[in-house]
């Protein structure tokens, strides 16, 4: 069977992901986190209960970075994997990489996009499933002041990032028809994104108490996982948890469609 790809998958909904589909079925997970030391610990708990599981540390704050590990990643997976999206970064303050980008510009958008290339490249990908958010119905881009983080708020810079990662997986859909692509909310979830010091953290961490625990969303994106098809060929569908909706009006600005591909670009190739 084909490798699945996991990013993100040292916590929360990716932890919970490998988890649950550890020994399900015979892929192998092939978990892709920062923390190499947490990665190894959860090959060790996949392969206690059956499954088949690969560490491969790499980090995506850069977009040099995101290029080498999908270099490796290149190497390693076998054809016709699935990759799962998942990692994500929802910023409290103004942060720029020693690339000059804003960092949640690059872990949520640009650093995916770069190294998923490779294994498109490769030919090595069948499905994409990218975990988002339902508050890029909130998002923006502006091509002068988005990837440096000239605009930022420590909301809206989660929405915009959100936003703009899920416009450029519409557009891999559309240039890369042999995949089946899909982008969702995966539900309102309880895990560290977005945690907070002082009085605000602890208010958050309150209300999160009443949030889904990461368990029940890994099970629901399980369920996903387990469909024969996503989406039409050239098209990425926008799913709220399980259930199929229209994309939403942010995501149809052709506008900002255009800047964001522009831009996109741009960076890429430059980088």
């Amino acid at each position: 069977m084909a490798d699945l790809i996991l990013t993100g998958a040292s916590r929360g909904i990716g932890h919970a992901l490998a988890l649950t589909l550890a020994g399900q079925h015979d892929e192998r997970l092939v978990l892709v986190a920062r923390d190499a030391a947490r990665l190894e610990a959860l090959v060790d708990d996949i392969e206690r209960k059956g499954g088949r599981a690969l560490a491969v540390p790499g980090d995506l704050s850069s977009l040099s970075g995101a290029r080498q590990l999908g270099a490796r990643l290149a190497e390693v997976v076998t054809p016709g994997a699935t990759l799962i999206h998942n990692a994500g970064l929802w910023p409290s303050k103004r942060v720029l990489n020693a690339e000059g980008w804003e960092t949640a510009f690059v872990v949520n958008h640009l650093a995916p996009l770069g190294m998923q290339r490779a294994l498109l490249d490769a030919g090595h990908l069948r499905r994409i499933m990218v975990v988002s958010a339902g508050l890029l119905m909130k998002g923006r881009f502006d091509a002068a002041r988005t990837p440096t983080g000239e605009d930022f708020s420590g909301i809206r810079t989660y929405c915009d990032t959100k936003l703009c990662f899920a416009l450029a997986m519409r557009d891999v859909a559309r240039a890369h028809p042999e995949l089946d692509v899909v982008v969702l909310h995966p539900g309102v979830v309880r895990t560290d994104l977005g945690a907070r010091p002082g009085p605000v953290g602890w208010l958050l961490s309150l209300v999160k108490h009443t949030w889904e625990t990461p368990q029940v969303c890994a099970a629901r994106l399980a369920r996903i996982l387990a469909r024969e098809r996503w989406s039409p060929p050239g098209e990425a569908r926008w799913l709220v948890e399980e259930t199929e909706h229209p994309w939403p009006p942010a995501a149809e600005d052709e506008a900002t469609r255009r800047a964001l591909r522009d831009t996109t670009e741009r960076l890429l190739t430059a980088g």
